[in-house]
């Protein structure tokens, strides 16, 4: 399960982000190379997207 909090989300932003921690998880990535695409803030360095089956939006707070 991964919850995401923010003050603001990008079209398919969450979906980036958890590709790119399946990355780590299958050993693919370290966890060094997952904060390198973040803070290069292209998409073209994450991971492909995670399929929208199983994402929810649950909640939301203004």
């Amino acid at each position: 399960m991964i919850t995401a909090r923010a003050r603001s989300f990008l079209h398919h932003q969450v979906r980036s982000m958890v590709g790119s921690l399946k990355l780590v998880g299958q050993g693919k990535w370290t966890p060094q190379d997952f904060r390198a695409a973040l803070d290069a803030a292209q998409r073209s360095r994450c991971g492909a997207l995670a399929p929208p089956d199983g994402l929810y939006l649950t909640h939301v707070v203004y």
